[in-house]
């Protein structure tokens, strides 16, 4: 069975002749835009072939990475049912598919529940949201996704968890939807993301990754404690990735986050193992407090320094701080 849109005049099968499957994590306009090119068309003409009425234009420029579809519990339906994919099953790899608020309830499978079929009187929609740019997909692992597409296409656009950022089959890490960027010159990243994912069974990760990102960031920014050994990963990276000269900010800028990653995770496991006594009334300064003390001997052996001394003003001082009094 075939069905066409009201203008399009391109036909689709109702359950897809082709099984385009999605990548994991992937976006949901980078998946239509896959979908469609295997259809020889455009996302805007499969929507329409399948009846989804979309009610925002795209205005972010034409690329599936600065933009993304929000489709509606009878769109998905029918995507479903075009990719002979369960619902659940397409959910689940695409991150945004079902983020629309009025989403309906889903089986302890994870497949739509019973009474959630596709209508072809039903109302279908889908709609074009911008994205913010730390919102933004990145391109997933071009080598991953020739092999996942069996040689279609190297480019497809992903919401990869920050614990799997780097794809340590091919040494590929993105910072944004475009470049590629080889890492085979830093193992220390790899042993990183080994670490990263194991300190996401602790019960305290997010806190301690959310403080250590910001700890990492202001020493990188001000040049402070790291600063030698951030420069030198720095410019082994640039010298790895002549290809991925950025055309809007500096090296120093761009992979920034990525210079750090190792001592971020590793300052994220010290601060989600520690445990400070709480801070008295009145009591020694807390540089003097022996507890403090060793927090600052560990983390500075942790990350390999002589020692640790951050002044006053430093935010590993602000989360002593907050630790001790929260």
């Amino acid at each position: 069975m075939f069905v066409s849109g009201p203008s399009s005049g391109f036909h689709v099968p109702a359950a897809g002749a082709l099984r385009v499957r999605p990548i994991p994590h992937e976006a949901t306009a980078s998946y239509l835009n896959r979908l469609a090119h295997a259809y020889q068309s455009t996302t805007a003409d499969l929507l329409d072939a399948l009846g989804i009425t979309t009610t925002r234009a795209h205005t972010a420029g034409g690329g599936t990475a600065t933009a993304e579809l929000h489709l509606d519990a009878e769109a998905r339906q029918r995507l479903a049912t075009l990719a002979r994919t369960r619902p659940g099953d397409l959910s689940r790899a695409l991150p945004n598919l079902a983020r629309d608020p009025a989403a309906p309830p889903r089986s302890p499978e994870g497949g739509i529940m019973p009474h959630e079929t596709s209508d072809p009187g039903a109302v279908a929609t889908a709609a074009w949201q911008p994205r913010e740019s730390g919102e933004q997909p990145v391109r997933a692992c071009p080598a991953c996704t020739l092999r996942h597409t069996r040689g279609a296409t190297d480019r497809a656009h992903v919401h990869p968890p920050p614990h799997q950022a780097l794809c340590p089959r091919h040494h590929h890490w993105s910072l944004d939807d475009d470049t590629s960027l080889t890492t085979a010159a830093l193992p220390e990243l790899h042993q990183a993301q080994r670490h990263h994912q194991r300190l996401t069974r602790h019960p305290g990760a997010a806190p301690a990754l959310s403080w250590a990102g910001a700890i990492t960031t202001r020493w990188y920014d001000q040049q402070t404690h790291l600063a030698t050994r951030w420069q030198r990963r720095l410019h082994h990276l640039a010298d790895t990735n002549p290809h991925a000269t950025p055309a809007t900010m500096s090296w120093a800028l761009y992979a920034r986050e990525l210079v750090t990653y190792p001592e971020t995770i590793t300052l994220a496991r010290t601060l989600a193992t520690t445990h400070l006594p709480k801070q008295p009334r009145q009591g020694p300064a807390p540089q003097a407090h022996p507890a403090i003390t060793a927090f600052l001997r560990h983390t500075a052996h942790q990350l390999h320094l002589e020692r640790l001394a951050p002044p006053p003003g430093d935010l590993l001082w602000t989360w002593i701080h907050h630790t001790r009094t929260s």
